[in-house]
């Protein structure tokens, strides 16, 4: 397709173009057709020539994808061309339906439409009233919807933009007169006419659109992480199956009636129930302990009436643009509906009928069905994820009951289950999982450098299961649903109301925008429906009971903690100890599926060591029962995923998962740096669209220093591309109020993510740790990792960190301690007791004065404070063991250096132990660490137990003490707010801020570091004086006429150029105040002043455009003026 720039069809007599050798047209002639065809109208004009030049040609075999075309006139002034489109039709070999109607959301944002509506219903009221008279109010609110639903596909929408509908008009006009062939002298007397009019328009349009784009982008392009991520992520193409494989003749299916005959009996046979076991039901529901029940205020709280401000709160929440259903009735409109006073005594009817009663309107059994790919072989109907679209009344209705069982379900499901219990969080069971493997291969390390078990028979072997449900929502048995319910002692009407919303369904699926025949759904739960992870969980709950308090089935024991499972939602991890292990969780698992219709996909159960050594031998035939064929462990490449977390075994895996993502990542850089963005824009886009992608595997994954430094790596890269002189990377981190660019360094946000699971260690005692399973591992793993008693001393004091094995890899425990190693802390004004100070490793109690040569002998690492200090209880206080004591001998020489050390002052007592040396009166015997930890501070000096453990805290106290450049400090924190709120170009913020930090690529400095390639430091404009920021940007002769130029015509006359140097380097404008004309800021005059030196600049340096100071002077007249447009058409939109 293209400008020719010749006519196809004049042809020589021996049917050659002049213009075109004849193989090019033979092939056009042969395998291609000229879409336009003999519609064609002139596409080029140029004074009172025209012709037809341009063309698009499309292939024989695709010409049939092409159902429509058109042919515009564009102003003079732009091109001399037409503009020729097309439709092109991809993939829909049968045709996208019509799917299924839904009102624009954006209509309950019309003022008039609201009025009208009102008055529809208004109008209504009579009619409604006789309806009343023979309805059931469920029939009655279903009347309601319809005629609101006619009422809006009747509703016509002014076209408010009457520009573009004029100019729509007037192009078809003009289309219109160009195809009356027979009276073209008639026609061309008002063709001028007609151009002139769509010229105008086009020119108004066009401008308007500049205006409102140019203030959105500066406003929301950089500065706006949501904007940036919405445009970042382009839609999805909707995906069309074009085609299905016949379960039943394993053929491909390629019809529209094939098609939905497939999908329909897929979903019909996956929607009938299976007979239950009867033996595996009442056994699965006995697994449930008695105690698991709601009480009874909470089952009237459950039934309490629904109320209108409880209906009109929820419909405020929910989530906006949320597809409807076959209503088509989207919430925004339901809204309405609910506000107009005379239908909601209806409303609160229908509503509380349904809780009470389980009597529904008979829309709210209607569901539409959309398949969304998931991923395998596209032509197999399980490699769809069902998603249902119901009414939205329907789902406000939902909202309200899985509101209310959320508030009492909490007591319900054990703590093993995370998935969409509020409180809980997905990482919890990421961290264990963690924590369990490195205490298994903790185990098998030690065993292998004490060579004292060469067969490590006297280890265990544990392994992990991935369990893999298919289908586990759409499985789901309504009736052992009935059951769980009631056993858990909902209200028998509720569970009644919850049955029938499940199971009294007919649905039909949306395939290529046509809707397939009804399919009665009668057993699982609806995905996209508010209420189904709530009942799922709840269905869940007896399988994952019958497992965890089973006496016999063992899981992973670490300290006093037994592990036997964890979950999130449907996706169930089981540590099993032995083979026992397995032949109980085969039982477990075959009494639920018997009991609930699930089906375990076993050739999909990723099983793992825990340990991470290969014991495929000792469990090969176990799991090759139940066609398992493969252990994970560390000869694989590649680690497994769980919830998203790499459960890594090896360095290789490390490795190799590292290279994954840091090529996700480069990818992802790549389609970014093209873009034009000022430094706001670089770090918005680093911190929302690129590093986002590690801050979930952070809450878990350790990763290496050298890790840590290749993503740095890359987030320079991108942060300085094409910035030079560069811009540190630790002005990049720096918090904006200082200055900086807000970049989130990402070692610092791995430390921050990981003080959610450091502030308890540090803020609760240890009844209160180790009754929450992450932290009781945690304080375990550590105290068994530096084989102490109490896990803060590590913690506090690194000195006393035991190096434990030969090199490993980087742990959990090695991110706890940069965590906390990052936080600022002084211990010399706490005080501890005599209990405390007995618990300390010596080398916490003394420290080797600045002035001293004192050397610690080696030894002093492995001692503790009770090793050559002794307690008097009559006196209170510590002192120095008898020289003579039996067990200093132990320590051979060691002791007595130290006794000298701290006799001759060359070794000191901390400020924190040395009152514990003195008598003193009994206060407290008992351990504790809080004077220390209370050091701690965080946000305003709080201490560390006051403040959330939030990544955000963490991070603001680490830099609380960092010292920004001195350029930066002088400007206040009021500036640079100031500075960063304005709506600038890339070019103006980038100019300004380097400025300021002196990073402007001035000829003096390229030729102090490149002295070969700039021989000289002169000015290059001027060639008089030698180069500097301020030379050219304000003080070269040309420069000087430039600011002098915009004085006089927009600033106060008395205003110098060191004024104007002095408020930008300041970010300062008082002392610049005055504007002589309206509409803008003096500020913004100086702005876009340096912006266009700036521009001017590089012209001249790249493309050796003359420095004019006149030229440059036009340009920024007209920015001013478009500056001043955009703010004025913003202000009226």
């Amino acid at each position: 397709m293209g400008d020719f720039n010749y006519q196809y069809k004049d042809r020589r007599m021996d049917g050659t173009l002049s213009s075109a050798p004849k193989e090019w047209t033979d092939l056009l002639d042969d395998y291609y057709i000229d879409i336009f065809g003999d519609d064609k109208q002139i596409t080029w004009h140029s004074g009172r020539n025209s012709a037809i030049l341009d063309y698009v040609f499309c292939s024989t075999n695709a010409h049939h994808q092409i159902p429509s075309i058109h042919q515009q006139y564009l102003s003079p002034e732009w091109t001399d061309h037409e503009l020729l489109g097309f439709t092109f039709k991809y993939q829909d070999n049968n045709g996208r339906g019509p799917g299924s109607w839904k009102a624009n959301p954006f209509l309950a944002r019309n003022r008039q439409f609201r009025k009208a509506l009102a008055e529809f219903l208004l109008a209504n009221e009579e009619q409604f009233t006789l309806i009343k008279s023979f309805s059931t109010p469920q029939q009655q609110w279903d009347w309601v919807k319809a005629e609101v639903k006619i009422f809006i596909k009747s509703f016509q929408l002014e076209d408010l933009n009457w520009r573009k509908k004029q100019l729509h008009q007037l192009l078809s006009k003009r289309n219109k007169m160009m195809r009356q062939h027979k009276h073209r002298g008639l026609v061309f007397q008002g063709l001028d006419h007609v151009n002139t009019q769509i010229k105008l328009l086009q020119h108004t349009i066009a401008e308007i659109e500049i205006l409102k784009a140019g203030k959105f982008w500066r406003e929301n392009g950089e500065k706006s992480a949501g904007f940036l991520k919405r445009r970042a992520l382009a839609r999805e193409n909707q995906r069309s199956i074009t085609e299905l494989r016949d379960p039943t003749t394993d053929e491909l299916c390629r019809d529209q009636q094939g098609i939905s005959t497939i999908a329909t009996n897929f979903y019909s046979t996956l929607f009938t129930p299976d007979p239950t076991d009867s033996v595996a039901l009442s056994t699965l529901i006995r697994s449930i302990p008695g105690h698991l029940k709601i009480s009874s205020e909470q089952q009237e709280s459950l039934m309490l009436s629904i109320d209108m401000e409880e209906l009109l709160e929820d419909s405020k929440h929910t989530r906006r643009l949320s597809s409807p259903g076959p209503d088509g009735l989207p919430y925004e409109i339901l809204y309405l509906v609910l506000k107009y006073p005379p239908l909601q005594a209806l409303v609160t009817d229908v509503f509380n009928t349904a809780l009470q009663k389980g009597k529904f309107p008979k829309s709210w059994n209607e569901t539409i069905m959309c398949l969304l790919y998931k991923k395998g072989d596209p032509t197999h109907m399980k490699n769809y994820r069902p998603l249902s679209l119901a009414n939205s009344d329907y789902k406000l209705f939902t909202r309200c009951i899985n509101r209310r069982i959320m508030d009492v379900s909490t007591q319900l499901i054990s703590r093993h289950q995370l998935g969409f219990i509020p409180g809980r969080y997905i990482a919890e069971n990421g961290m264990i999982c963690q924590l369990i493997m490195e205490d298994a291969q903790r185990k098998w390390t030690v065993a292998e450098q004490r060579d004292d078990d060469p067969t490590f028979g006297s280890l265990d072997a544990d392994i992990g299961l991935l369990l893999d449900q298919e289908k586990a929502y759409d499985r789901v048995n309504l009736d052992y649903l009935r059951h769980v319910l009631l056993k858990f002692g909902f209200p028998r009407p509720l569970v009644k109301c919850i049955y029938k919303l499940m199971g009294d369904n007919l649905i039909r699926i949306n395939l290529n925008g046509h809707l397939s025949s009804e399919v009665a759904k009668l057993r699982g739960l609806k995905q996209g429906d508010p209420l189904s992870p709530i009942l799922y969980n709840l269905a869940f709950e007896p399988f994952l009971l019958a497992i965890i308090n089973d006496r016999q089935f063992q899981g992973y024991l670490m300290g006093t903690e037994r592990t036997k499972l964890l979950c999130y939602a449907d996706d169930a991890l089981v540590f099993v100890h032995d083979s026992a292990d397995l032949a109980r969780l085969q039982i477990h698992m075959s009494r639920y599926c018997g009991a609930s219709n699930a089906k375990f996909n076993y050739d999909k159960v990723e099983a793992f060591s825990v340990s991470g050594r290969d014991t495929w031998d000792i469990w090969e035939t176990s799991l090759a029962q139940i066609h398992i064929n493969h252990l994970h462990s560390v000869e694989d490449d590649v680690p497994l995923i769980y919830l998203g977390f790499p459960l890594v075994q090896s360095r290789l895996q490390r490795v190799n998962f590292m290279g994954s993502l840091v090529t996700k990542i480069k990818i992802a850089t790549q389609i970014h740096s093209t873009r034009s963005l000022s430094v706001v824009g670089r770090a918005t886009v680093l911190n929302s669209l690129l590093l986002s992608k590690l801050w979930y595997i952070l809450r878990v994954t350790p990763l290496t220093l050298a890790d840590f430094k290749q993503l740095r790596s890359l987030a320079i890269q991108f942060l300085r591309k094409n910035i030079f002189p560069v811009i540190p990377w630790s002005v990049w981190t720096l918090p904006k109020e200082l200055g900086g660019l807000g970049v989130i360094d990402i070692q610092l946000q791995a430390s921050a993510l990981y003080f959610r699971w450091l502030q308890p260690l540090l803020v609760y005692d240890q009844s209160t740790i180790d009754a929450h399973p992450v932290s009781s591992l945690l304080s375990h793993h550590i105290r068994n990792i530096n084989n102490c008693q109490f896990h803060q001393i590590p913690l506090l004091f690194p000195s006393s960190r035991s190096q434990g094995l030969l090199k490993q890899r980087t742990g959990t425990v090695d991110m706890i301690y940069r965590a906390v190693d990052y936080l600022p802390r002084s211990f010399g004004s706490a005080r501890i007791n005599t209990a405390t100070a007995m618990a300390l490793p010596l080398q916490a109690a003394v420290f080797v004065p600045p002035s001293s040569s004192f050397v610690l002998p080696l030894r002093v690492k492995e001692m503790m404070v009770a090793d050559v200090f002794q307690y008097d209880s009559r006196l209170n206080f510590v002192h120095w063991k008898d020289t003579r004591d039996p067990s200093l001998l132990t320590w051979k020489r060691t002791p007595s250096t130290v006794f000298k050390g701290l006799a001759t002052g060359k070794l000191q007592f901390q400020p924190y132990f040395e009152p514990v040396c003195s008598p003193a009166p009994l206060e407290d015997s008992v351990v504790s660490f809080a004077p220390l930890i209370e050091q701690f501070r965080l946000l305003d000096d709080q201490p560390l137990g006051n403040v959330q453990a939030s990544a955000k805290a963490f991070r603001q106290a680490v830099l609380s003490s960092v010292v920004s450049p001195l350029a930066l400090r002088k400007i206040s924190a009021s500036s640079w707010k100031f500075f960063w709120s304005l709506s600038l170009t890339t070019v103006q913020r980038n100019v300004i801020y380097r400025l300021i930090l002196g990073r402007i690529p001035h000829r003096r400095f390229l030729h102090f570091i490149m002295p070969k390639v700039f021989m000289s430091p002169l000015c290059p404009v001027c060639l008089s004086m030698n180069d500097s920021p301020s030379h050219l940007l304000f003080h070269c002769p040309s420069k000087e006429k430039v600011w002098q130029g915009v004085i006089f015509e927009f600033l106060w006359p008395t205003t110098s150029i060191l004024d104007i140097k002095e408020a930008l380097l300041q970010l300062d404008f008082s002392n610049v105040w005055y504007c002589q004309i309206a509409g803008i800021k003096p500020f913004r005059i100086l702005i876009i002043t340096l912006g266009q030196l700036w521009l001017a600049h590089m012209r001249f340096i790249y493309d050796n455009v003359p420095m004019d100071h006149t030229a440059i002077l036009a340009s920024i007249r007209t920015s001013v003026r478009q500056t001043i447009a955009e703010d004025q058409c913003h202000s009226l939109l």
